[in-house]
């Protein structure tokens, strides 16, 4: 079975207030690990400024002005990163879509986990457009932990995994085990359940009492709960909000049906209107499901 480990983590850098809060968390998060940490900023330059007509686009800074702009505020940010929190970080710049160069990059250097910031989307934008942070939840192989800008510390000590009666992963459980390990962190299982569905609740504890053998087998305080809701997102986000969690880890693989535009319900809401952290692990081939009750024993 493929071991779950952290080694490179990728932080996106769009020098705004969320942004700063992320590459907090990350380094937070990098120290514990001790991993090495890349810094990338993608330069959404595109043909978008020629169709404006030559004597607007003559008026704009050309591409190689942009670039060196960015690139010396690039290097402010890794020199206050080194005196604030000790850690040596590398830089890099990119043009082109935002969400497909981070994807790009990801896979190019052997990233195993990118750290992004988000305002959240709601209306129209949560179903048919996004942020670019869900662009890349929703199209990322890689695990991606999205940063709130209502974020209100670094690290995390409750951490939450919501077990509904869709396919999980055994990746999404290892993450959250990997990361409550180095945090001494509690972990909450929350068997989410349609009301009066016995048939459903009777396979989401057996999925609950897999989960719990694992967690077991590394020392770590844990308390299981059962939810019942018709609204599984809310459920999850209101109990997370109840039990002071600061994490939440959550499967979209399973669910990501439709390529760069929807993440499917559950996922969705849950990145969107979180006010906490969410760590977001896409199934990949070489990870054990929790739907059997022979699932984490070894």
């Amino acid at each position: 079975m493929k071991k779950t480990e952290i080694k490179n983590i990728l932080v996106t850098v769009d020098f705004s207030g969320i942004s700063e809060i992320a590459m907090c968390e990350a380094m937070t998060l990098s120290r514990l690990l001790k991993v090495n940490v890349f810094l990338l900023h993608v330069v959404e330059y595109t043909g978008y400024y020629s169709s404006m007509g030559p004597d607007i686009e003559k008026n704009l800074p050309s591409l190689p002005d942009v670039t060196n702009v960015v690139q010396k505020k690039m290097e402010n940010i890794r020199a206050e990163i080194k005196k604030k929190f000790e850690v040596n970080t590398t830089i890099h710049l990119a043009t082109g879509q935002v969400h497909a160069e981070i994807i790009d990059f990801s896979k190019r250097n052997s990233i195993d986990l990118i750290i992004m910031g988000t305002h959240g989307t709601s209306g129209y934008k949560e179903f048919f457009i996004g942020s670019n942070a869900q662009r890349v939840v929703t199209l990322s192989d890689i695990p991606v932990l999205t940063i709130q800008k209502k974020t209100a510390k670094s690290g995390f000590k409750n951490i939450l995994i919501p077990i509904d009666n869709s396919l999980h992963s055994r990746e999404k459980v290892n993450m959250a085990i990997l990361v409550a390990v180095v945090s001494s962190a509690k972990i909450h299982l929350i068997g989410l359940s349609a009301p009066k569905d016995q048939q459903e609740l009777k396979e989401i504890n057996i999925k609950l009492r897999s989960v719990e053998q694992v967690v077991h087998s590394h020392s770590l305080e844990y308390i299981t709960s059962i939810i019942n809701g018709e609204n599984l997102s809310e459920a999850a986000l209101k109990y997370a909000s109840e039990n002071n969690c600061d994490l939440i880890v959550i499967n979209t693989g399973h669910e990501s049906n439709i390529t760069g535009i929807f993440l499917g319900a559950l996922a969705q809401q849950i990145v969107n209107h979180s006010r906490i952290p969410v760590l977001s692990c896409k199934h990949s081939e070489g990870y054990s499901s929790i739907d059997t009750p022979g699932f984490g024993i070894s």
